[in-house]
């Protein structure tokens, strides 16, 4: 009798522990629940899902993870995951915090709709499109969207509670009013880069907003369609260094070469000679640091980085 009850005790103990950690496979994408964190892995996008009813009220995501909808609390998607399926975390009530690796594109329908305890959220530059509804009904107080973003779905941020976005992105997107449905956007500050003000307060839906000027990292400023390296020597340099021309611009008329320091502001900028195949960069020897150096002709650009000591 002895070892029968034992046996029972140690069933029951393998039963409590497989409860908390679970794991699984959908498609191409793995996936880990231990303990309130869930970690999405995988290369590709995550499969689409739908609802479930659990219980007699409650609907949550139909993702082999939905079970755990009312005890997960952090949700992690490692880099190779290229998408967010929609509802793929519908209905998850405790989840307040998403890491989401920078190789995702796209957050689909519904992904984080109910999602109530979810507050602030920071997408990272490559995604470039937000689903309809993708953050509808959430907790979600504060948002920063990247400059990658061309797309935003209608309601995406419907009847949530936000009071601040951070938009990375220097073009105001052309947007649906519906993407803010129900949300006081008059109250709701939205801080945009300090060369776009202008820009935003001419720009429907955009200018209906409290908005305030922030300096953009170099990392942040964006870059055009086709941009190539730029050879910048001697790197690190002492004042001066040179810049070997691409062949492509050679004979460009109108080149335009700017520097940007690493809070992103632009501290200097000419018009080229386009005899010179080594065109000089001068700073003053008392501006250190790491510098962006862009290279453009207006539809296309090239990019290197310069440390001045």
């Amino acid at each position: 009798m002895k070892i029968k009850f034992l046996s029972l005790e140690i069933a029951l103990l393998l039963s409590i522990a497989g409860a908390f950690a679970q794991n699984g496979a959908t498609e191409s994408i793995t996936w880990n629940y231990n303990s309130g964190l869930l970690t999405i892995g995988g290369i590709g996008a995550m499969p689409d899902f739908d609802v479930e009813q659990y219980g007699e009220t409650t609907w949550a995501t139909s993702a082999p993870w939905g079970k755990y909808y009312d005890s997960i609390t952090a949700v992690v998607i490692k880099q190779g995951v290229t998408g967010i399926g929609t509802f793929a975390f519908f209905g998850c009530m405790v989840l307040d915090s998403v890491d989401i690796a920078g190789s995702v594109t796209k957050i689909g329908i519904n992904a984080f709709t109910r999602c109530y305890s979810l507050k602030s959220v920071v997408l990272p530059h490559g995604v470039t499109t937000i689903d309809n509804s993708a953050f509808n009904s959430c907790g979600l107080i504060s948002i920063t969207l990247p400059n990658s973003i061309t797309s935003i779905g209608l309601r995406v941020f419907g009847t949530t509670h936000l009071s601040s976005i951070t938009n990375l992105n220097p073009i105001p997107l052309n947007i649906d009013p519906l993407v803010f449905y129900d949300v006081n956007i008059s109250t709701c500050t939205l801080q945009v880069p300090i060369g776009s003000v202008s820009a935003y307060r001419h720009a429907e839906v955009w200018k209906e907003f409290h908005i305030v000027g922030i300096e953009v990292g170099i990392e942040e400023l964006p870059a055009k369609a086709g941009g190539g390296e730029l050879l910048v020597y001697p790197n690190p340099a002492t004042g001066t260094c040179s810049i070997t021309m691409p062949d492509e611009f050679l004979y460009e008329r109108s080149l335009t070469l700017s520097v940007y320091d690493a809070a992103g502001r632009l501290v200097q900028q000419m018009v080229l000679d386009n005899e010179a195949e080594t065109p000089q960069l001068r700073l003053g020897l008392e501006a250190k640091g790491v510098y962006l150096v862009v290279l453009s002709n207006g539809r296309k650009e090239y990019r290197g980085k310069v440390v001045f000591n």
